[in-house]
């Protein structure tokens, strides 16, 4: 086996166990419930690991160019199948929201290092990797807001008594449980897709209608919670949603000004 392949054989073998992790109630051991501090071991472990397998492989990037994007369709195919059929990655919709999770933080860091790279081929790599993405983000979307209607009458309209208090508990007690750190981090993390995902499906979304659109979409996630009652209405989600998407925008905008619009320079 020669460097190149070894590098390769790394990458795969790196990918697909960061792909796999859980924080499930039906496994044991790795992939069980270790308590909060090591399912955040966990996500330490799986960025640094694909940062550095990335960042060696940076003479195969169109290997990972297609690798990624295939197994970000093949892994939403088993994350649906699991979510409605298995449960194996957990008995309650919070655990197999963890398995999303570790899934979106491994393709984040390949994205992420890759886009830090020079690579002649980003500007396919970046429309290739979101279009691949988008399916599993729909269907984060979906489980995540589209509950059916219910007698849940929840409102909160004063900043940092919803959400908020999950990051006190979080920091009071590290160890207070999965669903603090899910709930709170998750409403920011949970648009910072949106403005790549929207560049990707057209070009028609500019950059105004896409900052338009992530200013909308929350309060329509929180009035459609309100109207149907299957969900607490909350000031402080509105604003993690929203400043999730907007650090996301930034760096969107970054990305497409030095990254997707940039032309190489002709030759003296």
């Amino acid at each position: 086996m020669n460097n190149n392949a070894l590098k390769k054989s790394i990458f795969v073998l790196a990918f697909f166990f960061s792909m796999f992790n859980m924080h499930s109630d039906m496994l044991g051991s790795y992939w069980g419930l270790n308590g909060t501090p090591f399912m955040f071991f966990r996500f330490a472990i799986i960025i640094v690991l694909m940062a550095v397998v990335t960042l060696i492989n940076k003479d195969n990037l169109d290997f990972i160019a297609n690798l990624v994007p295939k197994s970000a369709l093949i892994f939403t195919a088993l994350v649906i199948f699991d979510y409605f059929i298995t449960h194996i990655s957990g008995s309650h919709f919070l655990y197999r929201v963890w398995w999303i999770s570790y899934i979106i933080i491994t393709l984040m860091t390949v994205f992420i290092v890759v886009t830090l790279m020079k690579y002649d081929r980003y500007p396919e790599f970046y429309k290739r990797f979101w279009l691949s993405f988008t399916p599993i983000y729909a269907f984060v979307l979906y489980i995540c807001f589209m509950r059916l209607p219910s007698n849940i009458d929840a409102i909160n309209m004063k900043l940092g008594d919803g959400t908020f208090l999950m990051l006190k508990a979080l920091i009071n007690d590290f160890n207070v449980g999965f669903e603090a750190p899910l709930m709170f981090f998750g409403n920011i993390i949970i648009f910072v897709p949106l403005p790549f995902v929207l560049s990707a499906i057209s070009d028609k979304f500019k950059p105004p209608i896409i900052m338009l659109i992530g200013f909308v979409v929350p309060f329509i996630v929180e009035s459609y919670q309100y109207i149907f009652k299957c969900g607490q209405v909350d000031i402080d989600d509105i604003v993690l949603n929203f400043g999730g998407f907007l650090m996301a925008f930034i760096v969107y905008m970054l990305i497409k000004k030095y990254k997707l619009n940039a032309t190489e320079k002709p030759d003296s």
